[in-house]
């Protein structure tokens, strides 16, 4: 703890010139003639230079032993100077197209697509507290009066700002729910046990490499043109203290890549979630969009009560991200459930368009996939995929002919080589496979004629 001198020596020496010039600078054999200085009604100018000083930039460095620290706190990005928004802008993945070398539009635009989200200045708090002349004159008397005057000043609004800042954080877990709603794992119980632990433990394993695979299903959006995904080291977790309390930390740094020291800094311990049932959140470090825009004290003599009131202001963004993975391990088993459409195939069914093709025309050959969706309310979801591989015969007075110029490319367009006759019969037999995963796979075929005129 710092002594009243060597904290009155700072002042002096980081003071105007001015003030070092009617304020004597504070020695031991000197120390009540610059006590009587500043305490002088003449000298009051000085005197609030002084208490400033005393609050705002020595306190400042004293106290933070003593302030409770907001958890959540290294979610937070620096600080914004300017503008009380922050745009939050992801861009859609590109669909695939399949290559052609006969585009002639080379040159049109694909403008990319994007998600945009706004995060606002939401908060403007004020944390006032008072500083008395008497209770100054009184700080002067005792060694370490000055150190302990201002961790009685600054800890107070410091605290109540970093808890106030810890319960809007976490009441942003609540408004993610509400508005878009978590993607929830569901748990046999409450992490009570060490068994129970060990059961989080492959859940959040299994989660940590299945993040690692583009999903919109993570996300609170859920679009599918904005897939999420992140590294196992990249993840937060959040947990309960009995969560915490019956894990074994160092199966959980296996499977975030982490040493036993580093996996510590990436578990945060919370007091209670603000949703019933809820044991874990798993994220990464942007779930939370949170930015000072304002963070200083200011103060103000009041001449009546001959104090010095001290205002600490924080405003701020605080906001929740929907574009990135976030998974809520819940006690009452509720899991999230995804809609499952299953298709079932008939077979396809093949078209040609001209079926009198001249010799070196090109066809369109069309296959389509048969078959119905169980169940069948979702517009965006057709029997597909309309996919086959193609066999060319030709028979010309019933007879084989030879013709590797007569193909059907990967476009299903038939190309009729100059070289066949008027009357020459083509036969294209088109195959379909479709695998089904946790069923058996089967072949589809059908077939289409052309007589070249």
């Amino acid at each position: 703890m710092e002594n009243n001198s060597t904290i009155l020596n700072r002042i002096w020496l980081d003071a105007t010139n001015d003030f070092q010039q009617r304020i004597p600078e504070p020695t031991q054999s000197n120390m009540s003639k610059f006590i009587d200085a500043i305490l002088d009604p003449m000298n009051h100018n000085y005197y609030n230079q002084f208490t400033d000083a005393l609050v705002v930039r020595i306190g400042g460095s004293f106290v933070h032993d003593l302030a409770w620290r907001n958890r959540l706190g290294f979610f937070k990005k620096k600080r914004i100077d300017y503008g009380m928004t922050i745009q939050e802008i992801v861009v859609h993945w590109v669909k695939a197209h399949a290559y052609r070398d006969d585009f002639e539009d080379v040159f049109k635009m694909h403008r990319p697509e994007a998600e945009v989200w706004y995060h606002s200045q939401n908060r403007r708090d004020q944390y006032p507290i008072t500083v008395n002349d008497v209770e100054l004159r009184t700080a002067f008397t005792d060694e370490n009066g000055l150190n302990k005057l201002v961790a009685a000043i600054l800890a107070v609004p410091i605290n109540s700002d970093e808890y106030d800042e810890y319960r809007i954080m976490l009441q942003l877990i609540a408004e993610y729910e509400n508005r878009f709603g978590f993607y929830k794992q569901g748990l046999s119980g409450a992490v009570t046990t060490k068994a129970i632990g060990e059961d989080f433990l492959v859940s959040v394993r299994e989660y940590a490499e299945l993040l690692q695979f583009p999903s919109s299903r993570y996300s609170g959006i859920g679009a599918e043109e904005v897939p999420v995904f992140s590294k196992p080291e990249e993840l937060i977790l959040l947990v309960r203290p009995s969560v915490k309390a019956n894990t074994d930390v160092r199966n959980l740094a296996a499977a975030f890549n982490k040493t036993d020291a580093e996996i510590r800094e990436r578990i945060v311990v919370v007091d209670e979630f603000p949703l019933p049932n809820v044991e874990a959140l798993l994220t990464t470090e942007d779930f939370f969009v949170c930015q000072d825009t304002l963070y200083n004290t200011t103060s103000q003599y009041n001449a009546k009560t001959l104090g010095t009131n001290y205002y600490l202001n924080h405003w701020g963004i605080y906001s929740v991200s929907p574009y990135v993975p976030a998974i809520l391990f819940v006690t009452d088993n509720a899991s999230t459930t995804i809609s499952t459409v299953t298709q079932t195939v008939t077979g396809i069914n093949a078209t040609i368009d001209n079926d009198e093709p001249e010799a070196g025309e090109n066809v369109q050959i069309t296959v389509t996939m048969q078959g119905s969706l169980d169940p069948n309310t979702y517009d965006n979801v057709k029997v597909a995929p309309d996919a086959a591989t193609y066999e060319v015969t030709i028979l010309r007075d019933d007879e084989p002919v030879n013709s590797p110029r007569t193909r059907v490319d990967e476009y299903g367009v038939l190309h009729v080589s100059k070289a066949l006759e008027t009357g020459d019969v083509i036969t294209v037999v088109c195959k379909s496979t479709y695998i089904n995963p946790s069923g058996d796979t089967t072949e589809y075929t059908d077939d289409v004629t052309a007589t070249v005129a």
